[in-house]
């Protein structure tokens, strides 16, 4: 079971790996992980603005194989609109690309670091959020006080 759909769900990880440095993003890590009880293989890769000193990623797409290769119908994106550590930051955190199909991967990226901008600009400007655009919501929340 260990190598069933392994090949697929490789090709599905090159995939997300070419989308990243496709909108000019450095590719942090590209893992996969085999959850055996789901029979699924999880794919995460992370990527960053060029010269990003942080250990966590700019963005981070992560994506579900099952053992069967089929090909995931949708993956989700992740971002903190932050120019410092998005470990160690309070900035909004992007919600509502949690359903991107891999051909809209792209244009996806290309919106969430748009936007990314732009919130970075409104908190600077003492905007406060939440950040409302077509597909996405970007808010600060706090996971210690049962933020979501």
């Amino acid at each position: 079971m260990t190598r069933a759909g392994r090949e697929p769900a490789e090709d599905v990880k090159r995939r997300l790996v070419a989308a990243r440095q496709e909108v000019g993003l450095t590719v942090a890590s590209a893992t996969m992980h085999l959850l055996g009880d789901a029979n699924t293989r999880v794919i995460h890769v992370g990527a960053s603005l060029t010269n990003w000193p942080y250990e966590v990623p700019t963005i981070a797409v992560m994506g579900m194989i099952p053992v069967t290769g089929d090909w995931p119908e949708f993956v989700d994106l992740r971002c903190c609109a932050t120019e410092g550590d998005p470990a160690q930051s309070n900035g909004p955190w992007m919600k509502g690309r949690d359903k991107v199909s891999l051909t809209e991967l792209i244009e996806q990226l290309r919106a969430t670091l748009a936007e990314r901008e732009q919130v970075i600009v409104a908190t600077k400007k003492g905007i406060s959020g939440p950040y409302q655009f077509e597909r996405s919501v970007w808010e600060r929340f706090d996971p210690l006080m049962g933020g979501t």
